[in-house]
């Protein structure tokens, strides 16, 4: 490609561009340039380059150009605009010799300032921007309508693939590269400009490597830069970048956002992107459906309108703090109105979304109906409350009168009598032990089980918890040994909910020891909690019974045939009593079988 033609190419394209010469001198440069470094049309050329980059000799910016590359992308060379402020610039440098022997120079610019600034506000623009900068390659051609002749420059046949020697027509090589489903578009597009039907065209497309085997994407900008007399097109000047890997990114980010979508609107449990001020901007089917009201309805409301009024305060009250950036979600369970006038229970989880600045932009909420969850939940209570105070009159009668019966000595019981008597005796107790847990579990739920809290020195209770429980763990051949560190130690208890966490743990530990073991209790302080811990040597807990060993009426299967007993609420009842007075509770179960239960409790400002 001649220096004439280059440079009759470069003075149409809307890039900056310039041709310095082998003393620094500026020989052509087009309006783009004069633009970008503040001064008017053509004054700049025949000034020093050194007087809008920031380098003192032409050797200083050769050294660019690594042999035997002839270009270079330069990303820390900045000009200098006539005021004297810097300019931050992406550069394509070009050096080639012409025909007298002299090293000529073409620069390709770009002010990047903007990129620089939207850089140091987003760690995402600031790769895009890193990658588009390394990337910044453009190739420049020419197309001569009269002769249908393709003109090239070095950087053209580089992102073709194509070197120097190669003598192949241009035209019918970059055809036969286009992919067949991008070739019409493509060809329809440069046709327009070239008819004049249009001045400028720009199109993205696909073109194959010179082995075949991958396809890459570059965008095309082409331009009329020459008419005949008539005004017809007889010279188009055009550039092309590769732009493969924005493009992947992009078809990412579509295939992302395509799930998303397919996610959202699919969905089997309401979803909605609500706004700062809680209206609706996108509601799926499922919440449409759940609500009674259509996707246009919905968008006229609100989350306020639709919230039952008792529920309301408490909603927004989360929902402003979750605006303000005091947390990223929350999960609640509230009352809806539908459509009909209907009440639903909904269990909502809403999460806040931000904007490249950190700061809030949207909410995206899910709704789930548990309508029908609430009101079984509600019967179950019933049910439960019911029949345990049911139970419970009538069985202490019962109790009563069989205890009173097997020790009086005023009727002379036949052996299997008493033997029937001590029979009912004991399911008597296990029945009672039964209602007062389901009571207990019951008041536990719902919260309405009172504490009396206050400071009680643990050891002491501790003590005491083990001389009840000891006649227990001796059935099982067990005994109780303690370890306590600090018997001053005072904690923040209710001593009778204490005695009933103790007892729990020290008979579930006795019931399934081994024969003859120690059962260990450790008393410690634990950071600003005090720690107790119950530890047995046994068949140990089974991972399939782990996650659920906290659960309510949950009991593992037992490893021999000892009779263990238990209703299975014992350990759920004190996960709440532990939680519900400030402590935490969990436990560690090992393959030798060592298992061992602990617990906190807030420790007092005494022992503090």
């Amino acid at each position: 490609m001649g220096e004439s033609l280059i440079i009759d190419a470069f003075m149409h394209m809307q890039v900056p561009l310039m041709i310095v010469g082998p003393d620094g001198v500026i020989h052509h440069c087009n309006q783009a340039s004069s633009r970008l470094f503040g001064y008017e049309d053509n004054t700049l050329n025949y000034l020093s380059v050194f007087d809008v980059l920031s380098v003192k000799t032409m050797s200083e910016l050769s050294a660019y150009i690594e042999p035997p590359a002839y270009s270079a992308v330069i990303t820390d060379l900045p000009g200098i605009n006539q005021s004297g402020t810097p300019i931050p610039l992406l550069i394509q440098l070009t050096a080639w010799t012409d025909t007298n022997g002299d090293r000529q120079h073409a620069l390709a610019m770009r002010d990047i300032a903007e990129d620089v600034k939207a850089a140091r506000l987003s760690r995402e623009e600031l790769k895009r921007a890193h990658n588009a900068i390394n990337g910044a390659r453009i190739g420049v051609f020419e197309y001569d309508c009269e002769t249908g002749k393709l003109s090239v420059s070095d950087m053209w046949r580089e992102l073709m693939e194509l070197d120097g020697s190669e003598t192949q027509p241009l035209m019918e090589e970059w055809r036969s590269r286009v992919h067949p489903h991008d070739a019409e578009t493509v060809t329809n597009l440069l046709q327009d400009c070239l008819n004049g039907e249009s001045e400028r065209v720009s199109c993205e497309y696909r073109t194959r490597s010179k082995d075949g085997k991958k396809w890459r994407w570059v965008s095309a900008d082409m331009a009329v830069s020459k008419r005949d007399a008539e005004g017809k097109v007889v010279q188009a000047t055009g550039a092309m970048s590769d732009i493969t890997e924005r493009k992947k990114i992009e078809l990412a980010y579509h295939r992302i956002a395509k799930q998303f979508r397919s996610s959202f609107e699919n969905a089997t449990i309401g979803k909605a992107v609500v706004g700062l001020e809680g209206e609706f901007l996108q509601v799926n089917t499922a919440l449409c459906e759940i609500l009674g009201y259509t996707e246009e309805e919905l968008f006229k409301t609100n989350f306020q309108t639709l919230t039952h009024p008792d529920d309301l305060v408490k909603d927004l009250e989360q929902f402003k703090r979750l605006k303000a950036g005091e947390t990223s979600s929350y999960q609640t369970e509230k009352r809806y109105l539908r459509s009909n006038g209907a009440v639903m229970w909904g269990l909502v989880s809403v999460g806040m979304v931000v904007d490249s600045n950190g700061k809030p932009d949207h909410f995206i909420s899910q709704i789930v109906d548990v309508t029908e969850q609430r009101r079984l939940d509600e019967l179950k209570d019933q049910f439960v409350a019911t029949v345990s105070h049911e139970l419970r009159t009538p069985l202490t009668s019962l109790l009563g009168s069989l205890s009173l019966l097997s020790s009086t000595d005023a009727f002379s019981l036949p052996d299997s009598a008493r033997k029937l008597i001590g029979i009912a005796q004991k399911n008597g107790s296990r029945l009672e032990s039964l209602v007062n847990d389901i009571l207990d579990f019951e008041k536990f739920s719902a919260r309405q089980m009172r504490y009396s809290l206050s400071d009680h020195p643990i050891s002491n209770l501790i003590e005491d918890a083990i001389s009840l429980n000891r006649p227990y763990a001796q059935k099982f051949g067990v005994q109780f040994e303690t370890r306590i560190v600090d018997k001053e130690l005072k904690g923040l208890v209710d001593p009778k909910r204490f005695q009933q966490v103790m007892s729990n743990l020290l008979s579930n530990a006795a019931k399934f020891a081994n024969d003859g073991s120690v059962i260990d209790v450790t008393l410690e302080k634990a950071d600003d909690d005090i720690k107790v811990s119950v530890t047995n040597y046994g068949s140990g807990i089974s991972k399939e019974f782990r996650k659920q060993i906290f659960k309510p009426f949950s009991q593992d299967l037992p490893t021999n045939n000892q009779e263990r007993g238990g209703t299975g609420l014992g350990l759920s009842i004190t996960k709440k009593i532990i939680e519900q007075t400030g402590g935490a509770i969990d436990f560690d179960s090992e393959e030798n079988g060592k298992t061992t239960f602990w617990f906190t409790v807030p420790i007092s400002k005494v022992s503090a």
